[in-house]
């Protein structure tokens, strides 16, 4: 079985300090008012280009101001690094604990589109041991973060303070991982000039930090899903321009869960899709036990 969670999935999950995470539509007003030089600062038609969607905005930075964009995402990491799951009211930690008690966790992959580390301290918690670039085994639980994460930085290159590239250039090596907030702040403000190994939330979800690492993690995970019984879908927006998440969504013969918008998953799935799409309900928080009912469903059959 593959999960794959998306903002939505966060933003509903409950039991998260110091709020829930914003959903894509509010989260430039979150970056502008907390970093008003950089972020708040973008001329006027960017900001408009960013609150009529995130991704219009970033592709505005990208294409006239890429050298800003190590800062900014370097700034963003920041923010979401402060998100966690702090007990197991987190509906991700009400989750982990119904798939250990039916003995399905072990055959269970968790994926991510988030930036954020709620689940990945939902997992902590848990008492469970985290495996971020590997396939599932006995031990450890595999959380593929496909689009990378606030907490994942090169491994293997270093720029110092002061270093300046733009989107032309791209630095290739390993990822090494930090889940100590604290630890990401000062990797951020004084460890690197690098932006973290975190996609562009804009359209190609382009990467120049690692990104063999990531499209390693991308080769696994599409075939899980391929291979995979059922796969679950919580609070992420079909978007088919995301062709490395919605062309292998659209090919496997598993039966598909959605939780979200009910009329967007059905005209994706009636262009795109053969198999068998169920939208469980349209808020995580409002419809968990129907969801878990159903994974239950497909699990004894």
């Amino acid at each position: 079985m593959v999960f794959l969670f998306g903002a939505g999935a966060s933003y509903g999950a409950g039991g998260i300090l110091p709020e829930r995470p914003p959903l894509g539509s509010a989260l430039y007003s979150e970056l502008a008012r907390l970093y008003p030089h950089s972020w708040g600062a973008l001329p006027a038609d960017a900001a408009i280009a960013f609150k009529n969607h995130f991704e219009n905005g970033m592709g505005e930075v990208h294409s006239r101001f890429g050298g800003a964009i190590p800062q900014l995402m370097r700034e963003m990491a920041i923010y979401f690094a402060q998100f966690r799951a702090v007990n197991n009211s987190c509906l991700y930690a009400r989750l982990l604990a119904d798939l250990a008690k039916t003995g399905t966790i072990e055959r269970t992959c968790f994926s991510s589109l988030n930036y954020d580390c709620v689940l990945d301290f939902a997992i902590i918690i848990a008492g469970l041991q985290l495996n971020y670039f590997e396939t599932a085994d006995d031990l450890r639980v595999p959380l593929w973060k496909l689009h990378g994460s606030c907490n994942m930085f090169a491994k293997d290159v270093q720029a110092s303070e002061g270093v300046y590239y733009g989107t032309g250039v791209t630095f290739e090596g390993g990822v090494q991982a930090f889940l100590d907030s604290n630890r990401i702040i000062e990797h951020c403000l004084v460890g690197t000039a690098l932006a973290p190994v975190m996609s562009l939330y804009m359209r190609g979800k382009p990467l120049n930090v690692s990104p063999t690492a990531i499209a390693a993690i991308l080769t696994m995970w599409t075939q899980q899903v391929i291979e995979a019984r059922l796969v679950v879908v919580v609070g992420v927006r079909p978007w088919p321009d995301d062709t490395h998440i919605w062309g292998p969504l659209a090919e496997t013969n598993a039966p598909l869960l959605f939780v979200g918008n009910a009329a967007e998953v059905r005209s994706w799935a009636g262009a795109s899709r053969r198999g068998s799409t169920e939208v469980i309900g349209a808020r995580v928080n409002e419809c968990y036990d129907k969801l878990m009912g159903r994974i239950n469903d497909h699990a004894a059959d």
